[in-house]
């Protein structure tokens, strides 16, 4: 540390002051304290610190960080971020209109098995929204006039809080959910909304325990286009039968929707 002789660094300095270190550890910490004094005057600065923080928040200054400000996290939205820039996605729409599949699959995410946790999400996302935006009077279980319960009874089913998004700054409205199963045998859920022309949108959010973080990624069957991505517990998916520009501004507002959340 400074050139000092201490074979632990500023971080471990730190570990000490908090007590998790293991005993070896401690025991080399408190014996290079005891013989610099600089070094103890630094520690006993970081342990005051500690107590004025404790102080100024109580409990919440204990509580585990949540999971939208993990760093790993952070990251992972940026990298989703940075590639729905409008010039990015410009270029990345005449190349998925060639091949008519996945954007920068390679290229985003974490190899193949990565890319195939997101196949299985987006299908079942596609499938369920051709079955169900086609319906006239069943269209969802729950309708919107009964949003509160419709959240509350998801929510408990998938086992997290859910927060149904508002798009009505793209045109469209709530008109209900319902509850699906997955083909592993997990429960999923269905929000679907509409616009005045009457296109229908439908967000998808499953339990998937992928262990993965992906960023968007598109899939287009036949006339029904959906962005996806995927988080460690879960997979989403925005579908609809509307343009990809306009399914994206979607999927972003969904996407801030959900990853806040906690």
């Amino acid at each position: 540390m400074n050139g000092k002789p201490y074979d632990f660094d500023e971080s471990e300095l730190h570990a000490w002051v908090d007590g998790q270190l293991t005993e070896e550890r401690r025991a080399a910490v408190e014996a290079a304290l005891a013989a610099d004094d600089g070094l103890a005057a630094r520690a006993a600065a970081y342990r005051e610190q500690n107590d004025e923080i404790r102080a100024l928040f109580g409990a919440t200054a204990l509580e585990p960080v949540p999971r939208h400000l993990q760093p790993q996290r952070i990251a992972a939205r940026r990298n989703r971020r940075r590639w729905l820039m409008p010039v990015a996605a410009s270029v990345i729409w005449l190349a998925a209109g060639l091949a008519g599949g996945w954007i920068a699959h390679d290229r985003l995410g974490g190899g193949g098995a990565t890319v195939e946790a997101a196949r299985h999400v987006a299908s079942q996302a596609l499938s369920a929204h051709r079955v169900y935006a086609v319906e006239v009077r069943h269209p969802v279980e729950v309708f919107a006039d009964e949003e509160a319960h419709l959240v509350k009874w998801l929510s408990k089913r998938l086992g997290h809080d859910i927060r149904v998004p508002d798009l009505a700054s793209q045109g469209f409205r709530l008109v209900g959910g319902r509850l699906l199963p997955t083909a592993d045998g997990e429960p999923a859920a269905q929000f679907m909304y509409e616009n005045t022309g009457g296109q229908r949108v439908t967000v998808y959010v499953s339990l998937y325990h992928s262990g993965q973080e992906t960023a968007f990624r598109y899939q287009a069957v036949q006339d029904v286009g959906a962005f996806i991505w995927l988080e460690p517990e879960r997979g989403y998916a925005v579908a609809g039968d509307i343009p990809r520009e306009p399914l994206l501004a979607v999927s972003r507002i969904v996407y801030d929707t959900l990853e806040a959340v906690e």
